[in-house]
């Protein structure tokens, strides 16, 4: 794990994933906050919880907070590969 300055900013990253943004269904190259919830279907508490583990980067142009599509794309892939692998059991008769 290692840290990445940009400015003023500091991001926690843990490894880099790439995954393709319209995979996700995610067309756009940003998204606002209110476009963030709504395509992951979380609450604000949620996303600003997620911010604060530095598991997702905003980035502000001006007074808009925008998040690139790419690194929702790379968030979703970690929460996928974080799930739990659920084994199906066989119930005997």
């Amino acid at each position: 794990m290692f840290e990445i300055g940009l400015g003023d900013h500091h991001r926690m990253v843990t490894e880099t994933l790439f995954a393709d943004p319209r995979e996700f269904g995610l067309t756009k190259a940003a998204y606002s906050v209110g476009e963030v919830l709504e395509q992951l279907c979380i609450g604000r508490t949620s996303l600003y919880a997620a911010i604060k583990r530095r598991e997702l980067t905003p980035v502000k142009f001006g007074r808009k907070t925008l998040f690139y599509a790419a690194d929702l794309a790379a968030f979703l892939v970690r929460l996928r590969q974080a799930r739990p692998q659920i084994k199906p059991t066989v119930h005997d008769p």
